[in-house]
């Protein structure tokens, strides 16, 4: 693939996730996806081989920020507590970072074939192993307690919600709102010992 192609390619992602999350995969045509990048309909098939290739292709990156970001936050954070704030702040920014993606991930799951939908999975095992690993070592400091994989599910359900509600220019920013979001889920210090 030459170097315009690489962009051109970029183009049409970007403008397949808007569309997807504006109206559904489903009701997105590859017409419409490549009118919004100014090519004819039929030029998508040299950069894809399905629309479905596409819409992995969108789901995939917004997962791997979501990994990376999990990534980031265990290897940087050194205590339990530390290491539970920066998921929260990483899997928000991730979240609002490029919401067109991530609204799409968290979307149009239905829409994938069981081939593709294993791909998306890994990623997402791979994310919440990530997690699970936080909360273990916060639930033996004491800091969280209970079924940890519903706490995480209740955990990645609120932050990921976010997107429906969220707005930067709201008073929050996104380190004030995993902080409240985080005072929801810690066990209070004073029932700790």
């Amino acid at each position: 693939m030459k170097p315009d192609d690489s962009i051109r390619r970029q183009e049409l992602l970007s403008s397949a996730a808007r569309l997807f999350r504006d109206v559904g995969y489903p009701r997105a045509t590859v017409r419409d996806i490549a009118k919004a990048v100014g090519i004819q309909s039929g030029s998508i098939f040299y950069y894809f081989k399905t629309k479905e290739d596409i819409l992995v292709d969108v789901m995939e990156a917004a997962m791997q920020t979501f990994v990376g970001a999990a990534q980031h936050a265990l290897r940087e954070a050194s205590t339990p507590e530390t290491k539970l704030r920066e998921l929260f702040v990483g899997h928000l920014k991730a979240l609002h970072g490029s919401s067109d993606e991530t609204a799409v991930v968290l979307s149009e799951w239905r829409n994938l074939s069981a081939k593709s939908r294993r791909k998306i999975v890994k990623l997402r095992d791979q994310v919440d192993s990530m997690w699970d690993e936080a909360l273990r070592d916060a639930s033996a400091a004491g800091l969280v307690r209970g079924d940890l994989r519903l706490l995480r599910l209740a955990m990645l359900g609120s932050l990921n919600w976010s997107l429906q509600w969220y707005a930067p220019k709201g008073g929050l920013s996104i380190e004030e709102l995993a902080d409240r979001f985080l005072e929801f889920f810690l066990t209070p210090a004073k029932a700790r010992g």
